[in-house]
């Protein structure tokens, strides 16, 4: 099992290896990372944050999506980030393929 940690760019993999997918994002502005599409060969994981290691207000840190390669083929990936109103701000997508 490969741990492949990555910014939103395709990717190959094997089945059973965990893809993380590193998005900035700034909480203080309200604007968070959400899942708006997982292909069906993928298991989301998990969702963390990561805090900025700069101190002061405003500091960009990241959000860490976590998936799982289930069975081969090629399965997309598509997130939003939103404000909490629930508009969309930025799209980020890329496509799995799991060998």
């Amino acid at each position: 099992m490969k741990h492949i940690a990555t910014g939103p760019k395709d990717v190959t993999v094997g089945v059973g290896d965990m893809i993380e997918l590193h998005l900035p994002e700034n909480t203080s502005r309200d604007y968070c990372w959400s899942t708006s599409r997982v292909g069906e060969g993928l298991v989301l994981r998990d969702i963390r944050f990561v805090p900025s290691k700069n101190p002061l207000p405003g500091g960009t840190g990241e959000r860490v999506f976590c998936f799982k390669a289930r069975r081969p083929g090629t399965w997309p990936i598509s997130l939003r980030m939103r404000k909490h109103a629930d508009l969309v701000a930025d799209r980020a997508n890329m496509t799995v393929t799991v060998a």
